[in-house]
């Protein structure tokens, strides 16, 4: 035996006989001085410490490298510790980090428990079997041992063969592991009778009191000669079995009598109820018994005799990330003779057990922890690590070190995050990271914190973070500071890391100080919800999202008006005229427009000019909704509720109850992602994802589409309502809004609301199977019902398919609207934000907007040619859930274009006519637009205004509401019709033409235009360079308009009109 010490672990590399593996295993200590150690595991909680099982029992932790002092489970006044007896595991499930319950198995001292089971024999030699729950005190590190609440008792006719073992699965259900009751050779034949617990791995569901049901699928339910609980059978003393967290298949170690040690399989996706032979057969033998053996039996995929070993520990399959040499093997020992076997896939088989190391340990049990590394417990009281000793050394080189913002002035609130990296094999004790936070800074107390490891601030300004660093992990410090007044230059903060065997590696972070009063946030705009200093995590960059979500996520999302909200040619011409017309309005545009840059402190200057590209690119970036915290309380999972909680009640001023809008939205300030669907951590996802009601499917049509609210309902903070003039007036100067509630600043735009007070926003819904996707029902409700159309498919890479039937819908993120000229815009080489390279999803997305605005009107015409006078009348049917059409009101229009011809096919009238070369849309009497405009009231005189940040009145609104319109619901600002008289319940506009009597024939054209020229050449006059490249793009391609709908009296398609044909 060779020992040598590397690092700071002693490790023991043994020479092995066998197969030749990649890879040198050997065992490095972590911990020694327990006490018969029997099990090590992990809770799941994110914490990174290990639970370490004594037979006695105790449970106690180590945690960092260290064992702590104090036990986490003190309960020996009541194991019975004798023999084979003992504590002999403890399981944490899924949700122990929301509830603090865990689960344990012991033997009590107590043998009369429960009565003993007849089909014992009358044998009652053993201490009963008990499966507890306990709960955590306040101290997350010390359990209540007067919190047991015993959930499963069994006695126990004899002294040996308790099994021992329970597990959590990945189905979430929890594994118990029973023997055949003990002495030798199945006395009661109990591996092959399926009216006891005895020889069997049990499944049961745990409830939320300390009781448990049975799961409807475990194989024996409603069988009256079997137990229900009942999973596999025919087990003599599964000591150790362990699920494959990649595969979810399932390892048993079954100790033999006298001729084989075995280890069974249960694959992912069989059913239960394989039976394991016992005591019919001992691994691959016959064994003689009275039992009735006729089978079938599953033959194991190890058996090996009495002269390797004679008591086999079960293990697990590896399938960490410091040894990649070492992945998908599975790693099992031999009790009395401390042998180390692995075997792996052959083919459809196993390949053959191969001797890694010949200790002098007895191993008691394998262990994983939460990243998938394997542990050993030697029964003599040490913990080991197994390792491949000839990984590669580890690598701190890509650490990185940031400020955010990256210039700041005075007073400003500076995030800084240190990013290790380890990029190399895994490194032998603890890694130390030291941040001397400079004199220009200072530190917010209590901000210091890291995605794993331990961080202290007693000796700020001087940092500490102290932990792991796994191969291939990455390990995130944040903290904040405050720029003190007086300043200047560049402010320059050194990180120095220090790991075992490495050299110190020294990062710095710049931060440039700006001193131009006017860069920094405007109290005239400010609005409720989370602000920059909130922010610990960063936006992350949309691109990291893309590895596994493609089409039709990040794809889809890539070609929306969302994607390119940061690169859209006629925000930044808008953006440009409403810094004219009021200082900083910018920054109110960039909150939308830009959130990820808003968020990192870069929306000053308010001209965008400190925004990084990648914040221009990002648009409204995923983690813009994927963070969102409900503003109003909401279903999801419970990490998820007690987390909003927290968030919101750190929110001042509160979001106006009842109102959302104008990016008012909440954030969690860290990497906390949150969707529709609960799902494990899984690499690039740094945390598990919780499923919220806010981000969810079917439930609450309004608490779903509030998170669209949050930018599709707009208000202008600088102007509130003043009930003396009746009139939206300027507020004082420097100085926020005195009220955000709905009504009280002047409404841009309501497409929100306009959905919330119709019939789309009801339970009941609307049936629309045109928008539904692949709903079933065709009824559609929310938003994303029709903007994010379910359907099913691949939802990631790594085959995560979902069918609408039996977990859930795939959301396309198309967001598809009205918009076609953008994308165009943005494919032009003369645009210095273009985005040349998406062209393929922006296509996509001209495709998908031509698709909605065909589906968002139905268009009818009433024309009897043998009539007199000449009447038609044409009905617009909005079909959407908003006004028709909606948002942004300027330059967005809807016109109807009414043609008439003769007999003859001669045109004899038309109304709405549109000159393609000009971009000019003709002026008639009976001219039909269906428009929002906006104005300037100053008290004296009304002016129509482009000027969106100046705009305190409408002049009109004559866009055709949705289904469920009611007069008293829409008589709100920004909702009730100018211009227009619709009666309640009335979602469709009729207008009658008077035709020349000679019309023998009508087709009407229902077109839809992102942008009028009137608006562009506002922009172009006054909005910088930016605005004159517009308007020479505008006048190479105009704004084409869209067709919508076309109708026709009588039916005659050579009449069909196409603007520029």
């Amino acid at each position: 035996m060779l020992s040598v010490v590397v690092g700071l672990g002693l490790v023991h590399a043994f020479t092995a006989s066998g197969e030749n593996h990649a890879g040198e295993i050997a065992l490095q200590e972590v911990a020694s001085g327990f006490s018969q150690p029997v099990y090590v595991t992990h809770a799941g909680d994110g914490s990174g410490r290990l639970f370490v099982v004594e037979k006695a029992g105790l449970i106690k932790i180590i945690h960092n490298g260290q064992t702590l002092s104090q036990p986490f489970l003190d309960i020996r006044d009541r194991v019975g510790n004798d023999g084979e007896a003992g504590m002999l595991s403890v399981a944490f499930p899924p949700d122990f980090a929301q509830n603090g319950y865990f689960f344990v198995y012991y033997n009590h001292t107590d043998k009369n428990l429960v009565p003993p089971d007849p089909r014992d024999g009358g044998n009652n030699n053993g201490y009963d079997t008990v499966v507890a729950r306990f709960r955590v005190t306040g101290d997350s590190n010390r359990a209540d041992p007067n919190s047991e609440e015993r959930i499963l008792l069994r006695n126990q006719p004899y002294a040996n063969h308790n099994g021992g073992l329970i597990l959590f699965g990945p189905d979430g259900r929890l594994y118990i592991g029973l023997g055949d009751g003990g002495s030798a050779h199945d006395p009661l034949n109990a591996g092959q009778d399926l009216n006891t617990w005895l020889g069997k791995i049990l499944r049961i569901e745990v409830g939320a009191t300390g009781t448990y049901t049975v799961p409807a699928d475990n194989p024996f339910v409603g069988r009256s000669d079997a137990k229900p609980e009942i999973w596999d059978w025919g087990l003599r003393n599964p000591w150790r079995f362990s699920f494959d967290r990649l595969t979810g298949d399932l390892f048993i170690g079954d100790v033999g009598q006298g001729a084989r040690e075995e280890i069974s399989l249960h694959p992912v996706g069989q059913a239960g109820g394989l039976n394991f032979g016992w005591d019919c057969r001992e691994g691959d033998i016959a064994h003689s018994t009275t039992a009735p053996c006729d089978g079938p039996f599953v033959e194991p995929i190890v058996a090996y005799p009495r002269s390797d070993g004679q008591s086999v520990t079960g293990g697990y399959v590896y399938r960490g990330a410091d040894f990649p040499q070492l992945r998908g093997r599975y790693f099992f020992a031999d009790f009395v003779q401390g042998r180390i076997w692995s075997i792996q896939r052959a083919g459809s088989g196993w390949s053959a057990k191969a001797l890694e190391l010949d200790t002098d340990e007895q191993i008691a049990s394998f262990g994983e922890d939460e990243r998938g590394e394997l542990y050993v417990v030697a029964f003599g009281g040490t913990i080991y690590r197994l390792i491949d000793a000839a990984a590669p050394g580890p690598t701190l080189e890509e650490s990185t070190f940031s400020a955010s913002p990256t210039s700041a002035v005075p007073g400003d609130v500076v995030a800084y995050q240190l990013v290790l990296r380890n990029n190399g094999g895994p490194i032998d004790g603890t890694v130390q990271a030291e941040i001397s936070v400079p004199n220009a800074l200072t530190y917010l107390p209590q901000s210091l914190q890291a995605t794993a490891g331990a961080v202290s601030d007693a000796a700020a300004p001087l940092l500490r973070w102290q932990g792991v660093l796994g191969a291939g992990q990455a390990v995130t410090v944040t903290y904040q500071t405050t720029l003190n007044s007086g300043a200047s230059g560049v402010v320059t903060t050194v990180a120095q890391i220090n790991a075992p065997n490495l050299s110190t590696l020294t990062r710095s972070a710049a931060l440039v100080v700006r001193t131009s009063g006017g860069d920094v946030a405007d109290p005239d705009f400010f609005l409720p919800g989370t602000q920059p200093a909130h922010m610990i995590d960063p936006i992350v960059d949309p691109t990291s999202c893309q590895s596994c979500h493609t089409t039709p996520i990040y794809g889809a999302w890539r070609g929306s008006m969302k994607s390119q909200a940061g690169r859209d040619p006629l925000f930044w011409a808008a953006l440009h005229i409403a810094n004219q017309d009021v200082e900083n309005a910018g920054d109110f545009c960039l909150r939308c427009h830009t959130p990820r840059g808003w968020f990192s402190g870069r929306s000053h200057p308010a001209d965008g000019s400190a925004l990084e590209s990648t914040d221009l690119v990002a648009g409204v970036a995923c983690e813009t909704c994927h963070r969102m915290v409900d503003p109003e309380p909401s279903g999801g999972d419970a990490a998820a509720s007690a987390r909003d909680a927290a968030i919101r009640s750190t929110i001042s001023p509160t979001l106006p109850a009842g109102h959302v809008g104008s990016a008012m939205l909440i954030l969690d300030p860290e990497d906390n992602r949150r969707g529709p669907f609960s799902i494990s951590p899984a690499p690039p996802h740094p945390k598990a994802t919780w499923r919220t009601e806010l981000l969810g499917q079917g439930g609450d049509p309004v608490t779903e589409a509030r998170v669209c609210g949050v930018c599709h309902n707009l208000d202008n903070p600088t102007l509130s309502w003043n009930p003396v003039t009746g009139r939206y007036e300027p507020n004082e100067e420097d100085a926020p809004a005195p009220s955000f509630n709905k009504g009280e600043l002047f409404p841009i735009k309501r497409t929100f609301d306009e959905w919330l007070y119709s019939a789309y926003a009801t339970p009941e819904g609307v049936y629309a199977p045109q928008f539904a996707g692949a709903r079933p029902d065709g009824v559609v409700r929310t938003c994303q019902d029709c903007h994010m159309p379910r359907m099913t498919g691949i939802a990631a890479t790594g085959g995560v398919q979902r069918d609408c039937s039996t977990n859930g819908c795939l959301p396309e993120h198309s967001f598809a609207g009205a918009n076609t000229w953008t994308p165009q815009l943005l494919q032009d080489p003369r645009w210095r934000l273009n985005a040349t390279g998406d062209a393929l999803h922006l296509n996509t997305a001209i495709a998908s907007a031509r698709a909605m605005l065909r589906r968002a009107a139905t268009l009818t015409i009433d024309f009897d040619p043998n009539a007199t006078p000449k009447q038609a009348r044409v009905r617009v049917i909005n079909e959407t859930g908003h006004k028709l059409p909606t948002g942004y009101p300027e330059g967005r229009r809807i016109w109807l274009n009414v043609r008439a011809y003769d007999a003859a096919g001669r045109l004899v009238f038309e109304s709405g006519a549109y000159d393609p070369v000009t971009g000019i849309l003709q002026q008639d009497s009976q001219l039909k637009v269906y428009e929002a405009k906006l104005g300037i009231d100053d008290g004296v005189t009304v002016t129509e205004s482009f000027h969106f940040i100046r705009n305190n009145t409408v002049l009109k609104d004559n866009r055709i509401p949705p289904r469920g319109y009611t007069i008293a619901a829409y008589d709100q600002p920004g909702l009730r019709p100018v211009g227009a008289v619709y009666a309640d319940n009335q979602h469709w506009d009729d207008t009658l033409y008077v035709l020349p009597n000679e019309a023998a024939s009508v087709v009407v054209v229902l077109y839809y235009q992102t942008a009028s020229k009137e608006y562009i050449d506002f922009l172009r006059t006054r909005g910088g360079e930016d605005g004159v490249l517009l308007g020479q793009m505008w006048d190479d391609l105009k704004s084409p308009p869209e067709v919508m709908a076309v109708a026709m009296a009588p039916m005659e398609k050579w009449f069909l009109p196409l603007i520029g044909r």
